[in-house]
């Protein structure tokens, strides 16, 4: 592996005489067989002799701690400063921190953290989510925030020694007392729903005081309060005439810009979809809906499907994965949902400049705004975008510009 790195005699025999040789060879192999850039393994090779030399000098028979690898990236970075090779410590610390941890965790010489202990109300919350599973919430989405919300009260409640079963309306008033100096009035409103259905479950299974989910109020929501944010579709057009060009990225963002403005898909149905998801034979799309987690076929757009073959075959690295869209870093993998909302907001801030709605969501907002301007009635436009209620769709009327036009310059017959 090191002679395909480097050429120069001495530099090929430092690396290659130099502590843990086959492990830093392995290790980079891996790296290399996953797509890694040459520039990135010669980085990776020279972090990765600094931290075996550091383990061969202290003559450790032991896994280092993650305490020690970050101390020992904390000195590294210093000399750096130090020799004028670097400005600040702070990026060069952090990235040979991921370096040092990846190569040690590669070669099993980074100790493992001990599990935590189970928390004292962790059999309670399980039982809580199961229920509510089999009943209302079927999204992973809702229960992971369910689970968020209530683990935060019960940290709440455990700081001050305060027991499940002795919880009062005033310990409730002052939780939400101590989390309102950082939420907002929909942040409120969430917590509180998740907490009266905390407190209705433990009331049915004998955890806590008897109508306590009752004392629980909902900070008042004003409905349709705020407008959809989303981009213009003018400016959707731009979005995607400035992801035009043959480079790997743009054939990747063009194909997710498209996918998203056309089907107003959320983040993690695009971030979902599998290779086995687009049927070209049939030139259909398999869509797996976040909220609802049904399986929906949606037909193949020719404009969408074309830009997945761009894609696919110009593209796309070649890797095990069977994600559709994937990382441009090596090693390459499904998107994350910052990097989705990344790649929105980096091509919406060269077309426009929203105050708020820059990422996935807001070009769902664009399809249905474009999808009511142009005639589409409410039930249309929800089964494309997937709604199960017809109220989640009648939010976006009111951005339906075109025919609140029409209805204000329409004759009302002497009603004045």
């Amino acid at each position: 592996m090191f002679e395909s790195l480097f050429s120069y005699a001495s530099v090929l025999h430092r690396h290659r005489e130099g502590p843990l040789a086959a492990e830093r060879a392995a290790h980079l192999g891996s790296l290399a067989a996953n797509g890694m850039a040459q520039s990135t393994l010669l980085r990776y090779a020279r972090y990765c002799l600094c931290v075996a030399k550091y383990l061969h000098r202290q003559s450790l028979d032991r896994p280092l701690r993650a305490e020690e690898v970050a101390d020992l990236s904390c000195r590294w970075a210093a000399e750096r400063v130090t020799s004028g090779r670097a400005k600040s410590s702070r990026w060069p610390a952090e990235y040979f921190r991921l370096v040092a941890t990846d190569f040690l965790r590669s070669c099993g010489k980074l100790q493992t953290p001990p599990a935590q202990p189970p928390g004292t109300y962790d059999d309670k919350l399980a039982d809580f989510i199961a229920a509510r599973k089999q009943t209302h919430w079927h999204s992973a989405a809702t229960c992971n925030a369910a689970c968020w919300q209530v683990q935060r009260f019960l940290d709440y409640i455990q700081q001050r020694d305060i027991a499940l079963a002795d919880v009062a309306p005033t310990d409730v008033d002052a939780y939400f007392q101590h989390v309102a100096q950082r939420w907002n009035r929909t942040s409120l409103h969430t917590s509180a729903k998740m907490l009266r259905a905390w407190f209705a479950h433990c009331e049915t299974r004998g955890w806590g005081r008897a109508g306590l989910a009752g004392t629980v109020l909902l900070p008042r929501l004003y409905r349709h309060e705020g407008l959809p944010i989303g981009p213009t579709w003018n400016e959707v057009g731009r979005m995607l005439s400035g992801t035009t060009g043959d480079t790997a990225a743009a054939l990747r963002d063009h194909a997710i810009i498209l996918l998203l403005s056309v089907y107003g898909l959320r983040s993690g149905e695009v971030r979902r979809m599998q290779l086995a998801d687009i049927d070209w034979v049939h030139e259909r799309l398999l869509i797996i809906r976040s909220k609802s987690g049904q399986r929906q076929s949606l037909p193949l757009d020719p404009q969408v499907g074309n830009a997945i073959v761009r894609y696919l075959c110009h593209g796309r690295p070649k890797c095990n994965s069977r994600a559709v869209f994937l990382t441009l870093r090596a090693p390459p993998g499904p998107l994350s949902a910052g990097g989705l909302y990344y790649v929105v907001a980096h091509h919406l801030s060269n077309v426009s400049s929203p105050l708020k709605g820059r990422g996935p969501h807001a070009l769902r907002h664009a399809c249905a705004r474009h999808l009511l301007e142009t005639g589409r009635s409410l039930k249309e436009v929800g089964d494309h975008l997937g709604h199960r209620s017809p109220d989640a769709t009648r939010f976006y009327a009111k951005i339906n510009l075109t025919t609140l036009r029409r209805v204000a310059f329409e004759d009302l017959g002497g009603l004045a």
